[in-house]
């Protein structure tokens, strides 16, 4: 990642319907006293003495009932003054009306219509798969004839009289009536799953983009990573984002429980025993605006949210297995785009489905890159919400975040439950994890910043995993300055120096440049003695004298083992004559080369690529490139009739003057020398 690339936003409101807990405040204290919201399901939801069967075999039948269950929440629209006519209400799915709850509550945490929030420029993206239950009500009553039909084949049907079979079929139909809704105009809309963002922007008037993401359980997380790249490429000034999942509907049981996914005992994330997942149901949303905004603004920020990584698990075992190598990238990206060491992580929030199967993949990919970059045993707090309130599926990585977010803002670690015994497969006294079997305060790390992941994978081998810190005022806004004008080249024209926080690289890379392969062998020989012992080269940038020497070794290695492994293939290679085997070796990220090294050449871009401020905050920053500017408009400004510069940079809180900037920055004769002045000033900087 540049320096230039830092993705953080803040989080500024919160709004949630959980199991057990209709709002935030509610759900916050059921984590801190440990509270289990997974019972037997409500026969008001779904009978289980027409569904349940203890026996896995049994046809179009669910062998668990239990579930997180929102209960006890409140919907009122006329009450609250919005224009839902209870006709449309009777319409909308609960994915729908919990959206719009959330909403509500979120705004009224952010302070708004008090606070300012431009609605011209807020958007909406939430995660959600499959709308809700009601879909499936209405798809039944519209398949009615057919069912109907095959009653009028039954011979048993035709031996009754015409006058039974009318009776027969006006008395069900009136059990139909009762108990599936009629298909109206408001059907569809009140089921389609692209609306359940669509509610919210047209009833509170958000002119920003709305839509929703599918990514089945990482479906929230998919929402996050959209929202925060339009956040921070300025397409809006602020977002509602998270996700909503309203599907703990009969059928989402038996079809489970035909993959043997579900649970029937309960929800024990990285614990012995893990059997299954329990399905939950609820909504969180999230206010986002950028960090600077948000600080200019006053706004109350709740923590911060440094970076996404995502990643697909490829070819896979199969398309609903998790796949460690999938997982692992995702959690990598992340913490690469968020610019810090995952050495201060001190808590990650897993997706820890409770399945046996699921689990140890999950803990096996964190625990071998938090190991390899050199996390201490038993120094990261791993749990998982779904110990609490279950899977909430498409709204998994809400739930996830929400937790995180709150216990960065109240530096609070919650209980895990349901953890006595670690997952057989799982040896966590070798590992940076511990699981948290008691609610404990959130201590400081040494540099005093409170860090976390938070992880959600869903079917079809997506992975998410975000990296959030708490809030500490003006640190990232600063961070964020620096990276802007962090590259500062020397007046000589000599190697780039960096100003701010270094970052620790993620991987190691031996480097040793010698006049002999015998030379590079014996020092490769020094090195691999100590890293069979556990001790490995420092990760930095290396020595020039070794890059400009006549014979160069280099290694991209993870871990002591992985150096040792491939530092061995490189003594064979050292001491043989078959140039062949250094080819074959590229590939594991093994390299030779010989002679003087190449020299680096520029490709630059073309007319087309030129846009109003290009690098104004270099420009301002670095006096390298300011001059550049000075000398283009003094070469120009005889040729346009007015400096170069001028048509290139202009106020952003002026319309007038930024559409007559882009107007004459289209035309050739200002495009070509525009583009010619700002490339050599970015190669000069390198």
């Amino acid at each position: 990642m540049s320096d230039r690339e830092l993705k953080a936003v803040a989080v500024v409101g919160l709004g949630s319907i959980m199991p057990d807990a209709p709002n935030t405040a509610t759900f916050w204290q059921n984590l801190m006293n440990s509270k289990y919201s997974i019972n037997d399901v409500d026969p008001t939801r779904w009978d289980p003495e027409l569904y349940y069967d203890p026996d896995p075999k049994a046809p179009d039948k669910t062998y668990s009932r239990i579930g997180g269950w929102v209960r006890d929440w409140e919907w009122e629209p006329l009450k609250w003054r919005l224009p839902i006519p209870p006709k449309v209400s009777d319409a909308m799915d609960l994915a729908q009306k919990w959206s719009i709850v959330c909403a509500r509550e979120l705004l009224a945490d952010y302070g708004y219509p008090e606070r300012p929030l431009n609605t011209e420029r807020t958007g909406v993206i939430l995660g959600n798969a499959l709308g809700g239950d009601l879909h499936l009500m209405t798809a039944g009553r519209a398949l009615f004839p057919e069912f109907y039909q095959n009653l009028l084949k039954a011979p048993s049907f035709l031996g009754l009289s015409s006058d039974m079979q009318k009776k027969i079929f006006q008395e069900f139909m009136e059990g139909v009536d009762n108990h599936f809704l009629g298909i109206t105009e408001d059907t569809m809309p009140g089921e389609l799953s692209n609306i359940v963002p669509g509610r919210v922007a047209a009833l509170f008037n958000f002119n920003g983009p709305n839509y929703a993401t599918d990514a089945a359980c990482a479906s929230a997380m998919a929402a996050f990573a959209a929202a925060i790249d339009g956040l921070v490429s300025h397409e809006y000034d602020a977002v509602i984002t998270g996700g909503v999942d309203a599907n703990n509907g009969v059928s989402t049981f038996v079809k489970f429980c035909k993959i043997g996914a579900l649970s029937a005992t309960g929800s024990r994330p990285y614990a012995e025993g893990a059997d299954g997942f329990v399905m939950g149901e609820g909504s969180a949303l999230f206010l986002l605006k950028r960090v600077e905004d948000a600080e200019r603004d006053g706004d109350k920020i709740y923590a911060i949210i440094r970076a996404l990584g995502a990643s697909s698990d490829g070819k896979g075992k199969g398309i609903t297995a998790p796949n460690p190598v999938g997982q692992r990238y995702a959690v990598e990206r992340a913490w690469q785009n968020a610019g810090v060491s995952p050495t201060t992580a001190t808590m990650i929030e897993g997706h820890g489905t409770s399945t046996a199967v699921g689990d140890l993949v999950e803990a096996k990919a964190l625990n071998d890159f938090f190991k390899g970059v050199g996390s201490q045993n038993q120094s990261i707090a791993l749990g998982s919400v779904k110990s609490n309130v279950g899977h909430l599926k498409a709204a998994a990585g809400a739930a996830g975040m929400l937790k995180a977010v709150l216990s960065l803002h109240h530096q609070m670690i919650p209980e895990s439950l349901n953890f006595q015994k670690p997952n057989p497969g799982l040896d966590f006294t070798q590992a940076p994890f511990y699981v948290p079997t008691k609610t404990m305060p959130w201590e400081a790390t040494q540099d005093g910043v409170r860090r976390a992941g938070v992880s959600a994978f869903g079917f079809g081998g997506t992975n998410f995993h975000a990296v959030l810190e708490e809030y500490i005022p003006g640190r990232v806004s600063s961070e964020m300055k620096a990276r802007k004008a962090s590259v500062v080249v020397n007046g000589s024209g000599g190697a780039p120096t960096q100003r701010g926080e270094a970052k620790t690289p993620l991987r190691g890379a031996l480097v040793i440049g010698d006049q002999s392969k015998a030379a590079i062998a014996t020092r490769l020989e020094a090195v691999l003695a100590d890293a069979k012992n556990g001790k490995i080269p420092e990760k930095k940038a290396p020595a020039e004298k070794d890059l400009r020497a006549s014979m160069r070794l280099a290694i991209d290695f993870e871990n002591a083992d992985d150096l040792v492994k491939k530092g061995q293939r490189a003594l064979k290679a050292l001491n043989s004559d078959n140039d062949a085997m250094w080819r074959a070796m590229r590939a594991k990220g093994i390299f030779f080369g010989q002679g003087s090294p190449g020299k680096i050449a520029f490709l630059y871009t073309g007319q087309g690529s030129q846009y109003i401020n290009m690098i104004e905050d270099l420009r301002d920053a670095d006096p390298l490139v300011g001059d550049l500017f000075k000398r283009a408009d003094e070469v120009m400004t005889p040729l346009l009739g007015t400096p170069l510069s001028k048509y290139i940079f202009a106020d952003k809180s002026d319309t007038a003057a930024m559409a007559a900037a882009e107007h004459d920055l289209k035309q050739t004769a200002i495009t070509q020398p525009a583009v010619l002045t700002v490339d050599p000033s970015l190669s000069r900087m390198l």
